[in-house]
């Protein structure tokens, strides 16, 4: 489900506003019209305004629920009344597992974990299987449908927090899944079925609030949190119109903007891709540098997605005027940009298929197989690692969960990253996929189930075993080499072994002169060098299948990359792509540091470069910052388009030189601050 008017919020903030009652200055200087000024003077078009935060307070004159004793106005009426005065579009926040007020006054219906034990902190996790859901959650959301000038919800904490996979065994959930399935203990539940029973409760609620939606306000739109991300099941993305997709960045990770876009573009629903003002988390009232925040938008806009920041209200109820002098300067960047960028679309090329094994389970289950100390809400290093390699190679990319790629054929590329756990029938789409004319690349164990290969025809291999050294080295044919040095390369990970049956090898495998064994055998370092000989065994291999191509890699390398930066794994995996799919449709000379993305836009290519100028690494919690850009200036680039009738820099329609041979545009841009957007006149047709 999509929703009409979301692509014209581009400049969206998350109004955090969670209250305990103690400060004896709580919400006593909210001004609506106060409130407003702040988020119209710092361009803002969408807001989540607060109906009830986790300590159970609410921010509206509720029949039902307990209203902030220190406010006295209606918070929501009177600033969601303002808001649509303004043409600002506003969602009613509701935190709905967290409720320390019922937490405390309501025992029955708390989450519990395997153990018996409750979660509290400083808030208390509710489960909705509880009355809960029935004598408050949903009698209050019906409230906000029936009587608020609001356009959506923002549902926050979908389902329970707690230990592990979230899930509870409450007397409630203990009856229900009993009643229904018959499950006498819960806490012996294997994973998966536990994650079937929290995707399912979590259906069944928004299913309940829909139907809400539908007697009062049918214009109201569900936006929740986790929804935009891996953390849900196909069903319950399904029930909403907007996902929200946390990705501030964390240490060493300032490309989870670009990941979290590069999926959240492909998903069913539309997708908040949101970060915060804030240097350590939600709430601790610092302020990003205005450099650094408008990279932030500019990662965003530029992946084809709209930018959401969080911020905290003050105590008494105000906002911080410095705050929004920022939001100015970095929402008045997206401004000049939005009317180009909203109607653009993304081009298709190469995707990275992320294994999902069931359309009823959370997305990143595919993984679990992989590493199973993943927390499902997290996506896994070597789903990044392929991201990351990627798009520091300046490769056209996309990510798309197995379970919505309802089109293969549109990609002319699809990479298989780990593990293979794709849902049944997968490898049947696969094979048709590549005797149609798609060109398939596989790593490591991404084309095996339960240790057996089914897909060695396509592939012209015989699959053996993985191989027993913790390291392995490969030599690439010159064909496939690209920047790497000509010496055996290194891969600090798992390697298989395979044999060729109708593939021909573009690289070796060589084996380590032997594994340490302290104490008496061992090298120098813990890492062993290769072996003088190779093995009898090929490192990569490409072969003909139908029309297309399957390539395989032996080794774990998108994990491995991920984990060691190893630059020469990259520099060979660009050099594979481009040599079995020369038709690449865009080449950057620059360093990882500049992003890609293509674009269209009705008959023009956008080609969108996004600059990341990170300061220095501190300290392992620390978070790189952007005080500064200095620009980087004359980056060659090469588009490959059937015709062009002009190049131009936007915003401002700047013309600059180009050549145009062979269907490839070629050109330099003069500079690139935060984000350049280079507009190509009539060669729309590229990439497909």
């Amino acid at each position: 489900m999509r929703c009409s008017w979301f692509k014209d919020c581009f400049r969206q903030v998350h109004m955090d506003f969670h209250m305990p009652e103690f400060p004896r200055d709580a919400i006593v200087n909210f001004r609506a019209r106060d409130f407003v000024d702040h988020l119209e003077r710092g361009r803002v078009n969408m807001v989540a305004l607060f109906a009830k935060c986790h300590f159970g307070n609410s921010f509206y004159n509720t029949r039902v629920g307990h209203k902030h004793s220190g406010l006295e106005p209606d918070f929501l009426m009177e600033a969601a009344t303002e808001c649509r005065a303004r043409g600002i579009r506003t969602l009613a926040y509701y935190s709905l597992c967290v409720d320390k007020r019922a937490f405390d006054q309501n025992p029955a219906w708390r989450h519990v974990d395997d153990e018996g034990n409750t979660h509290s902190g400083n808030f208390g996790s509710l489960c909705v299987n509880t009355p809960y859901r029935d004598e408050l959650a949903l009698p209050q959301l019906e409230e906000i449908a029936r009587d608020y000038p609001v356009d959506g919800y923002f549902i926050d904490i979908p389902v329970p927090w707690g230990k592990n996979d979230y899930f509870c065994t409450c007397p409630s959930c203990r009856r229900k899944w009993k009643q229904e399935f018959g499950y006498d203990d819960l806490a012996s539940l294997p994973a998966e079925t536990r994650m079937r029973l929290n995707m399912l409760m979590v259906e069944r609620w928004m299913t309940e609030l829909r139907g809400l939606i539908a007697r009062h306000n049918p214009e109201l739109v569900i936006c929740s949190n986790q929804l935009g991300r891996g953390s849900m099941s196909r069903r319950v993305k399904e029930c909403a119109e907007i996902g929200v997709w946390e990705s501030q960045p964390h240490p060493g990770d300032y490309l989870g903007h670009s990941f979290a876009c590069r999926t959240g573009r492909n998903d069913l629903l539309d997708v908040q891709v949101m970060t915060v003002r804030f240097y350590e988390g939600w709430g601790d009232m610092s302020l990003k540098p205005t450099a650094q925040l408008t990279t932030e938008c500019a990662a965003i806009i530029g992946n084809g997605q709209q930018p959401n920041v969080g911020d905290q209200v003050n105590i008494d109820g105000t906002l911080q005027a410095p705050v929004y002098d920022t939001f100015a300067s970095s929402f008045g960047f997206v401004e000049e940009r939005e009317g180009l960028l909203r109607n653009a679309d993304s081009v298709r090329h190469n995707v990275v298929l992320l294994p999902v094994p069931d359309p009823d389970l959370p997305m990143v289950t595919g993984a679990k197989r992989f590493d199973e100390s993943l927390n499902w809400k997290g996506e896994p290093g070597v789903w990044r690692g392929a991201h990351k390699m990627l798009v520091e190679s300046h490769l056209q990319t996309d990510l798309v969960y197995s379970v919505l790629a309802d089109d293969l054929q549109a990609y002319p590329l699809i990479v298989l990253p780990e593990p293979g756990t794709y849902q049944p029938g997968m490898d049947e789409r696969l094979r048709a996929y590549v005797r149609e004319g798609g060109t398939l690349l596989a790593v490591g164990n991404s084309i095996l189930d339960q240790g057996r290969c089914g897909l060695e025809d396509v592939f012209g291999l015989r699959y053996i075993e993985p191989l027993s050294f913790s390291v392995a080295h490969f030599v690439p044919d010159e064909r496939v080499r690209g920047e790497a040095a000509p010496l055996p390369l290194q891969v600090r990970g798992q390697a298989y072994k395979v044999t060729l049956d109708g593939a021909e090898e573009l690289a070796a495998l060589y084996y380590p002169a032997g594994e340490t064994q302290p104490p008496d055998r061992g090298f120098r370092h813990s890492c062993p060098p290769p072996a003088s000989q190779r093995s009898p065994y090929p490192f990569a291999t490409t072969h003909r299948f139908g029309q297309g191509r399957a390539v395989y890699i032996a080794a774990s390398i998108f994990d491995v990359y991920w984990r060691t930066n190893h630059h020469w794994l990259r520099q060979f995996v660009e050099a594979l792509v481009r040599h079995v799919d020369p038709r690449q449709p865009v080449e950057v000379d620059a360093s990882g540091r500049i992003e890609a993305n293509l674009m269209r836009y009705e008959g023009d290519l956008l080609l969108n470069l996004i600059h990341y100028a990170l300061g220095h690494q501190g300290g392992q919690s620390a978070i790189a910052g952007i005080e500064k850009v200095e620009a980087v200036r004359d980056i060659a680039c090469r588009v490959r388009c059937p015709q062009v009738e002009g190049v131009a820099l936007e915003p401002g329609g700047q013309q600059i030189d180009y050549a145009f041979d062979s269907g490839v545009c070629s050109f330099t841009v003069p500079e690139i601050e935060y984000l350049t957007t280079v507009r190509l006149r009539g060669a729309s047709s590229a990439g497909s």
